[in-house]
């Protein structure tokens, strides 16, 4: 479909976005990060790993793949298990909700607590890099894209993990784990929350994730949620994880 003009200077900031994704584990060396340095240029969305071998990392960015920046090694970190706590409970799903994104939660259908994040705006930095500071995930704010429950693909990136000072799990450490049916419920400011289902959950490459339209989605008239991290499970190369893992889903 074709994409309107605002859409066309919208994606083309993908182009440096993917840049970003790729680098979600490139502060994980440089520094020893805090969750609360919010300074530190965490890595973009660059996802985890999953029971299959995941393929090399993907960016976003339509059609043209930018240039990747160069990170420090990047440490293993040690495994942790889903926390078991009682998932929380939420109002009714809200098509369209008022106020800012400020939380998601990723429940399995098990009842498992896989992601429990607070949400921050987060563009492009000068270097055209998506960077959310670590401990908390990141929504892509950009002009025209949308908040999630909005018609549109909405992008959620996080990391991997971290070193404070230790390595450890971050805010998407276990994104790897979704599996479809999963229950991904953002919660607005207003008190409104909008839950998506996982419909897939996979490792891409770094050359795939750019040129998927699927993840991308601007133009997508229902509301649509996409989560990107690394994927721990890939080698680590230039300072970063060659892959990626994302998570696409629906309105429940």
């Amino acid at each position: 479909m074709p994409l309107a003009t605002d859409r066309r200077r919208t994606l083309a900031a993908v182009v440096a976005l993917v840049a970003g994704i790729a680098l979600l584990v490139w502060g994980l060396t440089a520094r020893a990060d805090s969750p609360e340095s919010a300074g530190g240029r965490a890595p973009a969305a660059s996802p985890s790993a999953s029971t299959t071998t995941p393929t090399p990392t993907p960016t976003p960015t339509p059609s043209t793949t930018p240039s990747t920046p160069t990170p420090t090694s990047s440490p293993s970190p040690s495994r942790t298990r889903p926390s078991p706590a009682t998932p929380p409970t939420f109002g009714p799903s809200t098509v369209r909700p008022k106020g800012e994104p400020k939380r998601v939660v990723v429940v399995s259908t098990s009842g498992r607590v896989l992601v429990d994040a607070t949400l921050v705006p987060d563009r492009l930095d000068a270097d055209g890099v998506l960077a959310p500071p670590f401990g908390v995930a990141g929504w892509y704010a950009e002009t025209g894209w949308a908040k999630p429950g909005w018609p549109g693909a909405s992008i959620l990136a996080g990391h991997i993990n971290r070193r404070s000072p230790s390595v450890r799990l971050d805010t998407f450490g276990h994104l790897t784990k979704v599996r479809p049916g999963d229950r991904i419920t953002v919660v607005y400011s207003s008190g409104q929350s909008v839950t998506f289902a996982a419909t897939r959950s996979q490792a891409l490459s770094k050359k795939a994730v750019p040129r998927d339209d699927s993840i991308w989605d601007a133009d997508n008239p229902q509301p649509v949620l996409r989560l990107i991290t690394c994927d721990p499970t890939t080698p680590v190369k230039g300072g970063h994880y060659e892959g990626n893992w994302v998570v696409w889903a629906s309105l429940a």
